[in-house]
């Protein structure tokens, strides 16, 4: 899918429009994961041209901790809410 955004060119001199498209999807991509829409998997997808330690470290760098669950019975109490707020 392809997404046109218009950004006034004052706030793209200072970098590539390929530097602030790689910007945007890592900023979007780690909100979307802090708020357990996106598996750290799914964020590299939606990135593109990161590893995973690359996009773990950008995340720690922003204050976000890599989420994990302590048991079965978390996790899917976890699917099961994220369920039923998408349904």
């Amino acid at each position: 899918m392809e997404l046109i955004i218009d950004i006034p060119e004052k706030y793209v001199i200072s970098q590539s429009p390929e530097k602030l498209t790689q910007l945007l999807k890592l900023n979007t991509a780690i909100d979307l994961y802090r708020n357990g829409l996106l598996s750290v998997r799914a964020a590299i997808e939606f990135i593109g041209k990161i590893d995973r330690y690359e996009f773990l470290y950008e995340c720690q760098q922003r204050g976000i901790e890599h989420q994990t669950y302590e048991n079965i019975e978390e996790l899917n109490n976890e699917v099961a809410m994220l369920d039923k707020e998408l349904s």
